[in-house]
């Protein structure tokens, strides 16, 4: 898994390469739980969903798995449970048109909307959620990747730890290197 550091902070964990596709009116994730995941260090999530076609309007969404259930309740959409080279590993669920266009549901922890690419950040909360991709005007038919991102609580104090303990080493390793030869001319002269 290739990750980045973004300049906002956040490590790209590797999503993007990967294309989605859907002839339904929604795309959907299983439910995970962010505040688990990674030991408990997650702090923030951003997601980014870029459609095929820059002029497409995209919605994106978070909340928690059971809204998210509720919400697609009776919605004709796609769950995607893994994605890799050949394609993603997907649930296709019977229904029809969304009855409350996404925009206007109040379920969202975080939400965007809009044309072309779109971010969501969200602050991580305890429990299991889901995300949802989906045209804002209720239509069939999404295309495009996602790309995930997180942010680590504290990554900076561990850097900065994990650049002393390697600085130490550092000193230590040449100490060594300089007084071992010192010792061992020593020890022929005496």
């Amino acid at each position: 898994m290739a990750m980045a550091t973004q300049d906002d902070g956040y490590i790209d964990v590797g999503t993007g390469r990967y294309a989605h596709r859907t002839d339904t009116y929604a795309m959907a994730t299983d439910s995970w739980n962010p505040d688990k995941a990674m030991a408990g260090l997650q702090e923030g999530l951003r997601i980014t969903f870029k459609p095929d076609n820059s002029a497409d309007t995209v919605f994106i969404g978070v909340t928690d798995e059971a809204r998210l259930r509720q919400y697609l309740d009776g919605v004709q959409y796609t769950t995607i449970h893994d994605s890799d080279s050949k394609g993603d590993r997907q649930t296709v669920h019977p229904g029809g048109a969304p009855r409350t266009l996404p925009d206007q549901a109040d379920v969202w922890m975080a939400k965007a909307s809009g044309k072309g690419a779109q971010t969501l950040k969200w602050t991580v909360q305890p429990g299991e959620v889901a995300a949802v991709a989906m045209k804002p005007d209720g239509s069939r038919r999404l295309a495009g990747h996602v790309t995930v991102g997180v942010k680590i609580a504290g990554l900076l104090w561990i850097g900065a730890a994990l650049l002393v303990a390697g600085l130490l080493i550092l000193v230590g390793s040449v100490l060594w290197l300089i007084v071992r030869p010192i010792r061992r001319v020593r020890g022929r002269t005496a």
